[in-house]
């Protein structure tokens, strides 16, 4: 191999060094940077998981208790047409359907009263 050839073949060495050195230092900074980034948001995402959690705790109060006040007035509404269907057949002399009616209605009652809050459903579902 010639002088000539051993010259240039040194400087493509040292201008490739000059090249990957900084190349090199820059890659490791960007890898701490993301390795920075990653820790952050591990951090950042595992505070969000815990307050989609909380918010969905409070969506099942809330609608434990929306499904809690609106069983009442379906109670309500269907006690009044039994009362309104009963009433139209006591007046043709069908007392049995009235007395049917009745019943039904007591039961209705009876199931509403004996069915256990939305708070303690709640609990029931998350402790099993």
């Amino acid at each position: 191999m010639g002088p000539v050839l051993q010259i240039v073949l040194a400087l493509v060495a040292v201008v490739l060094a000059a090249f990957l050195v900084p190349l090199l230092l820059q890659l490791r900074r960007t890898a701490t940077a993301v390795q920075a980034l990653a820790e952050s948001a591990k951090e950042d995402l595992a505070q969000i998981s815990r307050d989609v959690h909380q918010a969905r705790l409070e969506m099942e109060k809330v609608a434990g208790l929306v499904e809690r006040s609106l069983a009442f007035p379906s109670v309500a509404s269907t006690l009044a047409a039994s009362l309104v269907r009963s009433a139209g057949t006591l007046l043709d002399g069908r007392a049995s359907v009235w007395m049917e009616a009745l019943v039904t209605v007591l039961k209705m009652g009876m199931q509403y009263f004996k069915r256990p809050s939305a708070a303690e459903a709640g609990k029931e579902n998350h402790d099993g």
